[in-house]
């Protein structure tokens, strides 16, 4: 059986569309960093602490966790604390280019997979207005760097390279390569 340890809406319904059977356990982490770390360094470690902490609960099944952020600068944007914080980050988005960093940890009893994936976005240029709207929709309250690409953030973005699904939190093509692998070594 596989465990999403996850509590994202957005990754538990790539799972159903990928055809994936799975059931959700919500994590208990602290998700705090060291400000030092490489963005890649961070979700994965991150993944993995999420991970870990489900499998203390299920270790006859196989955990997938994840977790993404948004580097700007060499800033990491998280998920913001409140809406003057969306705020800031959404300008510090407004007409440049990001990182969107996703990193995924598959953990059974038998080993673990850790890797990450990282897409970049160039937003486009929009006003005070915009992300005052944006803010009060409530959709950027619980994204890494305040916007949703599958959602009514899409309007700030210009174009990305790379995988779309590592955007939104998930890279799935990624991760089903890796549950192939990780199924026929057992």
């Amino acid at each position: 059986m596989y465990i999403l340890a996850s509590n994202s809406p957005r990754r538990k319904k790539l799972l159903e569309d990928a055809g994936v059977p799975f059931k959700v356990v919500v994590p208990d982490v602290d998700e705090t960093v060291l400000e030092k770390m490489k963005p890649e360094k961070i979700v994965m470690m991150l993944a993995k602490k999420k991970a870990q902490a489900v499998f203390d609960q299920y270790s006859d099944d196989i955990i997938i966790a994840a977790d993404t952020i948004v580097v700007k600068d060499g800033e990491v944007l998280g998920k913001p604390k409140d809406e003057a914080d969306a705020y800031r980050m959404l300008k510090l988005l407004d007409n440049d280019m990001h990182e969107v960093y996703t990193g995924v940890c598959i953990l059974n009893s038998q080993k673990e997979v850790v890797f990450f994936t990282m897409s970049e976005v160039w937003m486009k240029n929009y006003n005070d207005l915009q992300i005052y709207e944006y803010i009060k929709t409530g959709e950027p309250m619980d994204k890494a760097g305040s916007y949703a690409i599958q959602g009514l953030g899409e309007q700030f973005v210009d174009h990305y390279s790379g995988d779309f699904f590592t955007i939104v939190g998930l890279p799935l093509k990624s991760l089903l390569q890796e549950l192939k692998r990780f199924e026929e070594a057992e």
